[in-house]
């Protein structure tokens, strides 16, 4: 881990020589490392749009061979192996688990005692923001991909949409961790939220034209 910190630290002092902020240097750094984890990112949704469509098959498979027993066991069987075979892809969230625990801590470990041109109504990246602005971009940040399975462009079959309840109480909850939150852990919080945005989107375009073609 310490490694991992070093090294990030080492990219934001670099990000910070070429800008001279360390709002930007934040951002920079938070894009470069989610580009690097994007092909991890990718691989997982993929498995969890897999175990989906091996959930639904597995219904089928009950529901067709009923009143076949055997049948039902050798299908069920089939079904299980290949269910092994895409849960493999999950292991890869774990791998960036190291990475986002490293760069957290080099943001809050950095001794910013300067402003950023990107949050000018704040004396300190240390500070919290007592006007709720970025609380509230956080908030809106983090609603985007909740919202993208509501616009009909980017709905892909066999993932069902997130309730309502869920997509309120995750606001809730973006906004209690910035409330009091550093500036400049919300400036990370928030490009990430919209680089998954971004992210999710680009993932569903990539199903539904690999659907179309299939």
């Amino acid at each position: 881990m310490n490694i991992i910190s070093n090294l990030l630290n080492s990219i934001l002092g670099y990000f910070f020589n070429i800008t001279g902020d360390f709002g930007i240097a934040i951002i920079l750094l938070t894009l470069v490392v989610r580009v690097i984890l994007m092909p991890l990112s990718f691989r997982q949704k993929i498995s969890m749009k897999e175990q989906q469509n091996l959930s639904k098959g597995l219904e089928e498979i009950k529901e067709k061979y009923k009143n076949n027993k055997a049948k039902l066991e050798s299908e069920t069987q089939k079904y299980y192996k290949e269910s092994s075979k895409s849960m493999l892809g999950f292991l890869t969230s774990f791998l960036q688990l190291p990475i986002f625990f490293a760069l957290y801590n080099v943001i809050l470990k950095m001794p910013m005692s300067t402003a950023t041109m990107l949050v000018p109504w704040v004396a300190s990246l240390k500070m919290a923001d007592s006007f709720f602005i970025i609380p509230t971009a956080y908030v809106i940040s983090v609603l985007i991909p909740n919202l993208l399975p509501y616009v009909p462009f980017l709905k892909i079959t066999t993932q069902a949409r997130i309730s309502k309840a869920n997509i309120l109480v995750s606001s809730v909850m973006s906004a209690i961790i910035t409330f009091k939150a550093p500036i400049a852990l919300g400036l990370y919080l928030i490009t990430t939220s919209l680089f998954s945005a971004i992210e999710e989107m680009i993932f569903r375009i990539y199903i539904r034209r690999r659907e179309l073609v299939a």
